[in-house]
């Protein structure tokens, strides 16, 4: 169920309201009563607000999805180069991952796999619109192949990072950024050079 977008703001508690019921309880289990518990107010407030019960889901997916992309877009943005964007991007899921595991079990998914589930189109769509440009300035600079197709090797990317949240290690200690960041420099940004680029 990818986020659909509603036309006038809605309150931010009650938005995070919905996040949180979200959540907890999962989309099967979700509902508008819920909400107002969660926020202290009626269930006629928060109908008002939102209006459908999936309507509310969407709106809660959407701020999820756009938070995720702004949180990767912190940290990747800053960087100079895109082996150390998408390793930091990979530092930066895998902790998710951690936190995701340590949190109690009254959550009923981690934000990603939820996303995955009932807005992966969406969230896709979002995930490769970041990396796009980040991957044809990488092309300008001549870190990577300059024939690739931008859209092609952010999708690549992307799928490549989510993969650390959702496969179980096995020759790579995710626990361990530094583990990570030259997990990913050894392979997946070399699968973008073409095997053209020199070892340092």
């Amino acid at each position: 169920m990818p986020g659909a977008k509603s036309s006038k703001p809605l309150p931010p508690p009650l938005l995070l309201a919905a996040t949180e019921t979200l959540r907890h309880l999962g989309p099967r289990r979700f509902s508008l009563t819920a909400v107002a518990e969660t926020a202290g107010v009626s269930r006629g407030t928060v109908h008002n607000a939102f209006g459908t019960r999936d309507d509310a889901i969407a709106a809660a997916l959407d701020h999820l999805s756009a938070a995720f992309i702004e949180t990767m877009a912190a940290e990747v943005n800053e960087l100079d180069t895109l082996a150390e964007q998408v390793a930091a991007a990979a530092v930066l899921i895998s902790a998710h991952r951690r936190r995701s595991a340590a949190e109690p079990r009254t959550i009923s998914q981690s934000v990603l796999v939820l996303l995955l589930e009932h807005g992966g189109d969406d969230l896709m769509q979002r995930s490769v619109a970041l990396w796009m440009p980040l991957v044809r300035a990488a092309q300008g600079r001549g870190e990577v192949d300059d024939t690739l197709d931008a859209g092609r090797a952010g999708e690549w990317i992307v799928r490549m990072l989510f993969s650390f949240e959702l496969l179980p290690p096995m020759r790579v200690n995710l626990d361990n950024p530094r583990a990570v960041r030259r997990f990913v420099g050894d392979h997946i940004i070399d699968g973008l050079t073409g095997g053209h680029r020199e070892s340092p």
